[in-house]
């Protein structure tokens, strides 16, 4: 294993339990395989679900969870509602966490 990897897993091993926010990309599937590989149920991954989500990347999300084994959650996200976030400004991600923070 790399010294990153072992870095990250023993980084999970000082935790008691972890929160994965969790897109299915190839970095959140990492996190949350090694979360899981470490801690077991105490790991739980929750991908944001809005219309900024394509239709399949939930499934590809939900369907590489199943595969892990580790505990997935959806959390509805409403930054569409955001003006701040539509207007598509260079900042934009910062204003979707803040709305998500916020609901």
């Amino acid at each position: 294993m790399s010294k990153k990897l072992e870095k990250l897993s023993s980084l999970f091993q000082e935790m008691e339990q972890a929160l994965i926010a969790y897109s299915g990309g190839v970095d959140s599937t990492l996190v949350a395989k090694i979360a899981y590989d470490v801690l077991g149920d105490r790991a739980l991954a929750i991908t944001a679900v809005s219309p900024s989500l394509l239709p399949e990347e939930l499934v590809d999300a939900q369907t590489q969870a199943t595969q892990i084994g580790i505990k997935h959650e959806l959390v509805e996200t409403r930054e569409m509602e955001n003006p701040d976030y539509t207007s598509n400004p260079i900042n934009r991600c910062y204003f979707a966490k803040v709305n998500s923070m916020i609901l």
